[in-house]
């Protein structure tokens, strides 16, 4: 910058040498003028400098955060029901009751569109796609809730002549829908799995 402007302030000079007090003036105020430019675009760059570098600062941290959301939700995950779930026969339905909800996943509810800012295209794919199926596997433990309360309901209080019949049907639904929680469970494994590595490849790429 300080090298475009000597160019310049130079050519002006020859073009135009000073060769009165008014010339002298004029020369003044150019420059004047031409040092301010000089200092506002300057100091625009640098604020883009430093706004760059808050941007980039305030990603790394939201990428961070995920990382910890998505292994404390792994974590807890793991304690009792990922196990049961992979221990579960086929053909059997899943007899425990797991009080889900999404509101766990503060840190992606609240900043999803930080997302976008992310410059990793794959990164990006890979966090929305695993708590695209995170939430869904919640839903499914949700619904496979629903469904066993009402069968316990019934197991207790249904005692018409179709009975068996009832309870039959409610189990092979329970039945069915153990076999989609077993599949989310095992995409939910693979995705968790696959976005924290490509998390801390990202992070320590972009140190």
């Amino acid at each position: 910058m300080a090298t475009l402007v000597a160019i310049a302030l130079f050519a002006a000079f020859n073009y135009k040498p000073i060769q009165s007090a008014a010339d002298a003036a004029a020369w003044v105020q150019g420059i004047g003028s031409l040092l301010a430019i000089t200092a506002a675009i300057w100091i625009y760059a640098k604020q883009c400098q430093n706004k760059k570098s808050d941007d980039n600062a305030e990603i790394r941290a939201f990428v961070e955060a995920i990382r910890e959301e998505v292994q404390a939700a792994w974590t807890s995950y793991c304690v009792e029901i990922h196990p049961a779930l992979r221990a579960l026969p086929d053909g059997q339905h899943f007899k425990l009751i797991y009080p889900v909800s999404t509101e766990g996943f503060t840190i992606y509810n609240n900043s999803a569109l930080m997302v976008g800012k992310v410059s990793d295209p794959e990164l990006r794919r890979s966090i929305i796609h695993t708590y695209a199926l995170a939430k869904s596997l919640v839903y499914s433990f949700h619904m496979n809730n629903i469904m066993l309360n009402e069968y316990r309901q019934l197991l207790l209080m249904y005692h018409q002549a179709d009975r068996e019949a009832v309870l039959t049907a409610h189990i092979d639904s329970l039945r069915i829908y153990a076999t989609k929680l077993k599949e989310r469970d095992t995409w939910i494994s693979q995705a968790a799995e696959s976005l924290q590595i490509r998390i801390d490849q990202w992070l320590a790429a972009s140190r």
